[in-house]
């Protein structure tokens, strides 16, 4: 005779899991994403540049903050340009509007300047130094201390003073090459 007990009688019934089909949430998630972009407010331009201020740029991209703004910028040759920053490329090539050159004569004439108007000016960016942005309220005052003299005699002199430099210079690596050393000048390198 078999017995049976309750526990033996009942038959397991199948599993049923608690969740969908895989493909269910993954659409899901999908449309939920679909509605937060559709809801994501659009960043304004003002908020672009501090979203951009954040990051160390430590290329030409470094350069993006400046556009639209008045800049200096100090060749190779010596020149000293003063504009406004228009547009730039990956190679640092720059185009500058409202361009003004200018020279700061030092030793004897010390005290004294000169402007040219460039209007807009292409610098190649292997000839850039140095370049930085120009704080327009201030840029006037060193100006107001200092005596204003005509462009071309300011280049006569600036040029004296470079041929000098270069003497000096190219006496410099005489004697450096007599200790076995090297001093690396071109003569287009008179920042």
């Amino acid at each position: 005779m078999s017995t049976t007990t309750s526990a033996d009688s009942q038959q397991s019934a199948p599993q049923v899991s608690n969740e969908s089909s895989p493909a269910l949430p993954n659409q899901q998630q999908q449309q939920q994403n679909k509605k937060e972009k559709k809801q994501a407010k659009k960043i304004t331009e003002g908020e672009a540049d501090l979203y951009l201020d954040q990051y160390n740029f430590t290329t030409t991209a470094a350069i993006v903050s400046s556009v639209d703004r008045k800049i200096f910028v100090l060749l190779r040759d010596g020149k000293l340009l003063f504009g406004v920053l228009r547009t730039f490329d990956q190679y640092a090539n720059l185009i500058l509007q409202h361009c003004v050159e200018r020279i700061y004569l030092t030793g004897e004439h010390k005290g004294k300047y000169a402007e040219e108007d460039r209007g807009i000016f292409m610098i190649r960016g292997e000839n850039v130094v140095m370049l930085g942005e120009v704080d327009i309220d201030k840029e006037d005052q060193p100006l107001e201390s200092l005596e204003q003299i005509p462009f071309t005699e300011a280049q006569s002199i600036k040029k004296l003073n470079d041929d000098s430099k270069y003497a000096s210079e190219i006496a410099k690596t005489k004697i450096y090459a007599r200790h076995g050393l090297t001093h690396d000048f071109h003569k287009a390198d008179m920042y």
